[in-house]
């Protein structure tokens, strides 16, 4: 039989014939597929190419189906759920956007392109080290990190009041700088903390843990406006996944891109025909244009941009936010996929995954999609936890007692066991009631969301879903497993960088604009955001002691053997790695 081109219909490959808008691999990232867990589609990406058309068509499809406004979304014809397409190029331009920190250039780079091939040269005058190409013969200078600073002995106390809520003003007076030397510390010290943290995390690559329990949630931050014509704030979103033993916080990145102008944005849109082209299949398609900001206003301001069943869909702004107009923002969806992404990387040997993350937000979608061969192979399991968050502390303390009234109440059923042996076989009981109901046991818990029996005041009215159950596992490893499902470790993290970060405080309702939002401490600069940031999470990780394990968090990670001075990552001096 003959299997070339030619011998196909020609409806098939007919020139005329439309390209399904599916957006295609890119450097190994694919994220689009079905994503339920358990369906013959679970994580197989959609067939890129055109559109199959003649007699049996169907039958030789890939069995998905692009739909949604903008050819948008794909439906799986094996379980009918509906998935959001999303650019796997974007996808991986916010990876190597957030892990930019670890791939530091060496400051070795000779005119004449080497890299690589030095050889040590002596030493300058000044003390610097003195350095020579191996190809051209040229020689070049590397000095300490300080070098060009003239009152370097204040980094440290500049460090130590950023970590301690003070606002520039205090700072300024404190410290006894002006505001360019304020500013220019700020920067210095943000730079030492990615060096810092880049030598360190890197060496998780290497690094092998039996099991670690993930979890994520996000935070939001509000920039000022800077023009008061325009009283419109900009809201960041950032995305941290916390380890639940050691407490070390992972990849805390806000949806903010400074390496991009907002004019050239527009211009390369414009010229890349962006505004002509399905939203998954743009070249931009990461970040905000001026186009996809008026879309949002307008259906947010009719109703149209209403919470859908899928969660992975991006997210909108309304009139009273701007865009940045020194950077561009980054859709929160991308933010997600890049952060699971980052996660991937930095932590390759893992025995088992589990990501307990937000129910309120894209992050399931995100994590699916970068974690999706673990879940087939049942390395990696993830359960949506849904915690109450308007309530205040009197009624945290409220439902709390209620808890522990049902729970002394249950507790009489098994009066041989341990509070912690009664706890298991309370919640396995529950599940196994879920699963005895469901004409589809094995998957049971897929779509049931369980009131959690055993919350606390930190987390009240908890409840959980087991997205990954493919009823492989019995009932009480199963209520083990929703018994640890917590975002405590990430969510207390955020609560201290509201505390202890004056630029991350939350806004206040202006009492002269209806919706306005303005707060005296928010920076004007969004780069702000993520400078402080990544100085919190290298001092949560390595500076910070915990007063309950009497460690740091990348001591209790394996990360350091103790606690790491500031000194040390102010200090810290690159020079030493190319020694």
């Amino acid at each position: 039989m003959n299997n070339s081109p030619s011998s196909a219909p020609k409806s098939e490959i007919s020139p005329t014939s439309k390209m399904r808008p599916i957006p295609p691999a890119h450097e190994h990232v694919q994220v689009n597929g079905c994503k339920t867990p358990g369906c013959e589609n679970f994580g197989v990406p959609p067939r890129e190419g055109r559109f199959l058309k003649g007699p049996g068509a169907a039958l030789r499809g890939d069995g998905y189906a692009v739909v949604g406004t903008g050819s948008t979304g794909l439906s799986c014809k094996k379980c009918t759920k509906f998935s959001t397409l999303k650019s796997n190029k974007g996808v991986h331009e916010e990876l190597q956007r957030q892990g930019s920190y670890l791939w530091v250039q060496s400051p070795l780079i000779c005119d004449c392109g080497n890299t690589t091939r030095f050889r040590k040269y002596g030493k300058t005058r000044s003390g610097s080290d003195r350095w020579q190409c191996r190809d051209c013969k040229k020689t070049m200078s590397l000095g300490k990190p300080t070098r060009s600073q003239k009152k370097p002995h204040k980094n440290s106390l500049v460090f130590d009041l950023l970590v301690n809520k003070s606002p520039i003003n205090r700072m300024m007076e404190i410290a006894e700088l002006g505001v360019a030397a304020l500013y220019g510390k700020i920067d210095f010290i943000y730079e030492q903390c990615r060096l810092f943290a880049a030598e360190r995390e890197m060496k998780l690559r290497n690094m092998s843990f039996e099991r670690l329990y993930l979890c994520t949630d996000r935070q939001d931050y509000m920039v000022n406006w800077g023009d008061r014509r325009a009283r419109k704030t900009v809201q960041l979103t950032a995305i941290a996944t916390a380890d639940l033993k050691s407490g070390y916080l992972f990849a805390m990145s806000p949806n903010f891109d400074k390496s991009m102008l907002p004019g050239d944005l527009e211009d390369a849109a414009k010229k890349a025909g962006d505004a002509d082209k399905p939203i998954p299949m743009r070249d931009f398609a990461r970040v905000w244009t001026q186009d996809d900001y008026a879309g949002s206003v307008l259906r947010t301001a009719t109703g149209s941009n209403k919470a859908r069943d899928d969660l992975d869909a991006p997210e909108g702004l309304t009139d009273e936010q701007q865009l940045p107009t020194t950077g561009v923002q980054v859709h929160a969806d991308y933010l997600m996929h890049g952060h699971y992404w980052l996660l991937r990387y930095l932590l390759p040997n893992v025995g088992k995954y589990r990501f307990f993350i937000d129910g309120d937000s894209g992050l399931l979608g995100a994590c699916m999609g970068a974690f999706s061969g673990e879940i087939a192979s049942r390395k990696a399991d993830i359960v949506v936890a849904y915690i109450s968050k308007t309530l205040n502390t009197i009624q945290r303390q409220n439902k709390n007692a209620e808890a522990r009234a049902w729970f002394r109440d249950e507790r009489k059923k098994y009066p041989d066991l341990s509070d912690k042996e009664a706890k298991t076989a309370i919640m396995a009981a529950q599940i196994a009631a879920i699963r005895a109901a469901s004409p589809t046991p094995n998957t049971a818990l897929q779509q049931t969301t369980i009131t959690h029996p055993f919350p606390d005041a930190a987390e009240p009215e908890k409840r959980v879903r087991y997205v990954t159950d493919y009823g492989d596992y019995d009932d009480a490893h199963t209520a083990n497993l929703l018994m640890k499902a917590t975002l405590w470790p990430v969510d207390t993290v955020f609560n201290r960088i509201r505390r202890r970060i004056a630029f991350c405080e939350r806004p206040i309702r202006s009492v002269r604009r209806a919706n306005g939002l303005w707060d005296i401490y928010a920076p004007y600069d969004p780069a702000m955001i993520e400078k402080v940031l990544t100085i919190y999470r290298v001092w949560h990780n390595f500076v910070w002691v915990s007063p309950k394990t009497k460690k740091t968090a990348a001591e209790g990670l394996g990360l350091a053997a103790g606690k790491i001075r500031t000194q040390d990552i102010l200090y810290f001096d690159i020079r030493d790695s190319l020694k």
